[in-house]
């Protein structure tokens, strides 16, 4: 079985060059390695092609066109995937694909790992395990596995055309359950395959990623809301329960001698999920979001 690791980036020159070598510096090496440039304006591309990557090029901004212009330049037949930001243990690769032993096993997610515990937003996101694998593992619709650590067959990828680039956030999510939707793929989530996840110390490291989230959100209520068992979306009062129950949190957080900075960010991330509502409500590609029967490559299995 042949593995290839793709890594989309752009302007990742302070990271790249680690986040390749600890892909090469596995128990189960990759047999191709390919670092996707998606526009970078640094030397990005330059570093990854030193540290032993194919570097390919996709000029046109997105994560998920870079993915797939990345498994598409490969031969491999599974395709594991991480982030510039992320940096696999050892025995990542191994750990990851040993569940493909299994024929019926379509795709595999390991366990992301908070790498910085320093500042006030980066405890916060510990306590709200805001990068938790696990969490995704157990979605109450069905299971998804954020692409900073997971691996799928190549005929899956081929099956569904890959990961749909109208989303710039949530395509994930949306790939792993038309693999289980539509195809009837299964996943597995493999916690001993783990990735250390760096994140930035500002307050602004949790809100952009909460507003680009929660746009993606509005492209995957738009796509599966009518399809069975997907849950009920909050109301903006209870969206933004964290907000008008701020005083109480503060009360509550005096009186128990608890860190202060953990309401104040939750109730950052309530505004800032709406605002990121509000600009997928109004995002163009929202409008041209195939139904799930006319997706490229799937209304066959759909039948």
């Amino acid at each position: 079985m042949k593995i290839a690791v793709v890594i989309p980036v752009r302007n990742g020159r302070a990271m790249v060059s680690a986040c390749v070598a600890a892909c090469w510096a596995q128990t189960r090496p990759p047999d191709e390695l390919v670092v996707v440039d998606n526009g970078s304006t640094d030397d990005t591309a330059d570093l990854a092609a030193t540290a032993g990557a194919t570097v390919v090029s996709e000029p046109s901004r997105g994560s998920y066109r870079a993915r797939n212009g990345g498994w598409r330049s490969t031969s491999s037949d599974v395709v594991a995937f991480t982030d510039v930001d992320c940096l696999p243990a050892p025995d990542w690769l191994e750990r990851l694909t040993e569940p493909f032993d299994d024929p019926r096993v379509a795709g595999v997610g390991g366990s992301i790992v908070q790498d910085e515990v320093h500042s006030a937003t980066q405890r916060w996101m510990l306590t709200r395990h805001f990068l938790d694998q696990a969490s995704n593992a157990s979605h109450p619709f069905m299971p998804f596995f954020a692409t900073a650590n997971v691996a799928y067959r190549r005929s899956a990828l081929e099956a569904l055309g890959g990961f749909d680039d109208a989303f710039l956030s949530g395509g994930d999510n949306d790939f792993s359950w038309r693999l289980q939707a539509l195809t009837g793929g299964l996943l597995f989530y493999r916690p001993e395959a783990e990735i250390r996840h760096r994140v930035g110390e500002s307050l602004e490291e949790i809100t952009s990623r909460c507003r680009r989230y929660a746009a993606g959100d509005i492209l995957l209520e738009r796509r599966w809301s009518s399809w069975p068992g997907f849950p009920p979306v909050p109301n903006r009062t209870a969206r933004l329960k964290r907000v008008w129950q701020l005083p109480l949190a503060v009360a509550h957080r005096v009186m128990t001698r608890r860190a202060l900075s953990v309401p104040f960010i939750d109730a950052a991330v309530a505004l800032n999920v709406e605002a990121g509502r509000l600009r997928g409500r109004i995002d163009t590609r929202g409008t041209g979001l195939a139904p799930l029967h006319t997706v490229s490559g799937v209304s066959q299995l759909a039948q």
